[in-house]
């Protein structure tokens, strides 16, 4: 007689918890996720206001302070007397004016005085020509006709061009020459004395620094004197 064995299987664990332990599990991972987003929603809406509010106040900060400057500057304004402020600007244009006439005037009747600080007293000069070129710093040209007594005097006034520092106008006259000396019927010597002149030195402010010695000046009467 053949003996049965009848056999059961008893689970230790239900077959449903690995799959209910799963089940479980997404719902919770979902839901952290749902939390920080929402989270990160929330900051970004936070900040958002906070900017919005400081862009706010900003703007009416800088309101306050523009309409502040602008009750400023009407003030000033108020206080300030614009016909006068005209009036200020055009003395000063024609004080800019006439000080620019005063530094760039050419006063050609200076060059007398030049003339006769070197001039020794026996010497006539009978022409004069003094060309002065639109460019100013090419410097002008003088040109001089004249006669003396004889020959020995026409030596002395070319010594004395030879001495233009001592005389105090070096800075006027430059390059000196006498030229083409002829003998008159009446023994007199005619001659020519041409020379550059600084142009700067005949402004017009200048007149009132020349040469004490420059009218006929005791300086060439004495050295004329003693040559004689």
């Amino acid at each position: 007689m053949e003996t049965k064995f009848q056999t059961s299987f008893i689970p230790k664990k239900p077959l449903t918890q690995a799959g209910a332990s799963s089940s479980s599990a997404s719902p919770s991972i979902a839901h952290q996720t749902t939390s920080i987003v929402l989270m990160v929603g929330v900051v970004v809406f936070i900040l958002s206001v906070l900017a919005a509010g400081g862009a706010y106040g900003w703007q009416v900060f800088l309101n306050s302070q523009q309409n502040e400057y602008k009750k400023n500057l009407d003030d000033l304004k108020s206080n300030v007397n614009l016909q006068l402020i005209v009036d200020l600007k055009k003395e000063a244009t024609k004080i800019d004016l006439a000080s620019d006439l005063l530094n760039n005037h050419v006063a050609f009747s200076q060059i007398f005085g030049v003339i006769s600080t070197f001039t020794a007293s026996n010497i006539r000069f009978t022409g004069l020509d003094l060309q002065a070129p639109a460019d100013r710093s090419k410097g002008m040209k003088l040109t001089l006709n004249g006669y003396a007594p004889d020959y020995d005097s026409l030596a002395f006034q070319s010594d004395q061009l030879g001495h233009l520092e001592t005389l105090g106008v070096k800075d006027y006259i430059f390059n000196p020459i006498i030229q083409n000396p002829v003998q008159n019927a009446n023994s007199t010597i005619s001659f020519e004395l041409s020379a550059d002149i600084e142009p700067k030195s005949m402004l017009y402010k200048n007149a009132f620094q020349l040469p004490a010695g420059t009218v006929s000046g005791a300086t060439t009467s004495e050295a004329t004197t003693s040559n004689q």
